[in-house]
């Protein structure tokens, strides 16, 4: 049997659909089950930029509350894999007199390709970001303190003109500035060479400069394509300078700090150091900095991380690169380092701490 036809799903003008079910005061969340439906489906259907909606349409109910809705999206976007389906919106609203059928509901763009085979994959709409939604989180005059703790160790270890500098450098966004929340998340903006903001990742990170693994990061436009973290760096930049690449976006930022003679970047994830993320830099001069992992590689005894970074460096290495790892974290950490799968961040953490400690006891 052939499949049928490709059908054609419009995304939704979820901002239109909150300002008429405002306007007619229709409270689709009466309870608490279904407001928590809600903001997971607002998350489903616009990311982060469905939090306005979401307000918009949960300030109906009776009981509602800024801080409490806020919490609410955030465990939204935060947990992707339990949203719901944008159905769910659709089905509220049909019971209430709304169909969201109508052409004034539709987003504008290309619709969805929905193809109706067995699996039924939908083939997801790349979102465009408005420059202002990225604004809207950066500092812009505003005070670091008190709005992340990763930030707030850095202002204690490092100078605050050199962290100030690394952060408006990096585009670093602030959760707490959208929350209110002290203490809220980083937003490590992915801009590519163009200046054109391509994705966003969300982190929340403790006290001690270490994610909170308790709340996994949250890419904020699962549908878009990524970049290298700080690829932005590189218009402006002198074409001599060498590239740092280094697997989490803190890291490159502290290293960024620390040791300024590279332009650092970081690849977001292990796998992520590959070709095709890479290629902006075709022409420049590279050396990768991977984690140190307790699990070695049987053939070459190094880390797994670094024996996998080392197979895409030696295949770019055939086609002409300049690209290189650096060894000496590898070859110089202990078992419980490796325990931690530390990378040179910690380590300049870790000396930072000790001058810190040092010039206390001076004093």
């Amino acid at each position: 049997m052939k499949p049928s036809s490709p059908r054609r799903c419009y995304p939704l003008d979820l901002d239109r659909i909150a300002r008429d079910v405002a306007a007619r005061g229709i409270d689709i969340a009466p309870t608490r089950l279904t407001w928590e439906r809600l903001a997971n489906c607002c998350a489903a259907i616009a990311g982060e930029q469905g939090r306005d909606a979401f307000h918009l349409m949960a300030a109906v109910w009776p009981d509602y509350s800024l801080h409490d809705s806020e919490l609410c999206y955030n465990r939204a976007l935060r947990h992707t894999g339990k949203q719901v389906s944008p159905g769910y919106l659709v089905s509220a609203l049909k019971s209430h007199g709304m169909d969201l059928t109508q052409r004034r509901y539709r987003a504008s763009g290309t619709p969805i390709k929905i193809i109706n085979n067995k699996n039924r994959k939908t083939q997801q709409q790349m979102k465009n970001i408005p420059i202002n939604t990225m604004v809207s989180t950066l500092p812009n005059g505003r005070s670091l303190i008190g709005a992340n703790p990763l930030i707030d160790q850095l202002t204690i270890l490092f100078p605050q003109t050199a962290v100030l500098k690394a952060v408006i450098n990096y585009f670093i966004g602030f959760n707490a500035f959208k929350t209110g929340n002290p203490g809220d998340a980083l937003i490590f903006w992915q801009i590519n060479e163009k200046n054109q903001i391509l994705n966003a990742k969300r982190i929340y990170y403790k006290f001690d400069c270490h994610r909170d693994k308790k709340i996994p990061p949250t890419l904020m436009y699962p549908g878009n394509p990524q970049c290298l973290f700080g690829l932005h760096n590189l218009k402006g930049a002198d074409p001599k300078q060498p590239i740092a690449i280094v697997e989490s976006e803190k890291s490159a930022l502290i290293m960024s700090i620390v040791m300024p003679k590279y332009l650092w970047m970081a690849c977001g994830s292990l796998n992520n150091f590959n070709e095709k993320m890479l290629k902006p830099l075709r022409d420049r001069k590279i050396v990768a900095f991977p984690d140190v992992d307790i699990k070695r590689d049987k053939a070459s005894g190094f880390s797994v991380s670094l024996a996998l970074w080392e197979k895409t460096v030696n295949q770019l290495r055939q086609q002409g690169w300049d690209i290189t790892i650096d060894m000496e974290l590898e070859k110089n950490v202990n078992s419980a380092q490796r325990m931690d799968k530390i990378d040179v961040a910690d380590i300049a953490l870790e000396q930072a701490r000790k001058k810190h400690v040092e010039r206390l006891k001076r004093h």
